[in-house]
């Protein structure tokens, strides 16, 4: 084995490092006051329409989750209709049998009516998810006018 990788020399002064510095780059303590008031600015402007884009596209998100929401419920109550058809005849040609028709019919209305009171309490709950309120939009908006109030009283 090679003695110098098993007994490494001790140094104790480090090498000199050779800096470039490019006499045209600014450092930032160098800008000017216009300089750092158009920056300012043009990354005020940008992040203004970065957060645009992020409240529409989370409204865009909420809008499609409520349509898709709609049309499922939509596709279910229709099939759903069919079933409770042919399920109230039924009922109802069976409830014949021990009543008048008159209050057999009555009483398959009343089963229509909870399923019905059912399923409104069901869409209540899906269409209330998720929220309308752009949520992340307005957290990000708080910390970006927490972030320039802080630069301003540097």
């Amino acid at each position: 084995m090679d003695s110098a990788r098993e007994h490494p020399t001790e140094t104790t002064a480090q090498e000199p490092r050779i800096v470039v510095v490019d006499p045209t780059e600014r450092t930032p303590s160098d800008r000017s006051m216009v300089e750092l008031l158009r920056a300012i600015g043009t990354e005020t402007a940008t992040l203004v329409r970065k957060e645009a884009e992020l409240a529409r596209q989370e409204m865009i998100q909420a809008v499609t989750a409520r349509l898709m929401a709609a049309g499922a419920a939509a596709a279910a109550g229709l099939m759903g209709l069919f079933v409770l058809a042919f399920l109230a005849l039924a009922a109802a040609a069976a409830l014949d049998n021990v009543m008048r028709p008159w209050a057999s019919r009555l009483i398959v209305a009343g089963g229509f009516m909870l399923i019905a009171a059912a399923a409104g309490l069901v869409t209540l709950r899906k269409i209330k998810r998720p929220p309308m309120k752009p949520e992340e939009t307005v957290r990000t908006v708080r910390e970006d006018v927490e972030w320039a109030k802080a630069q301003l009283k540097r």
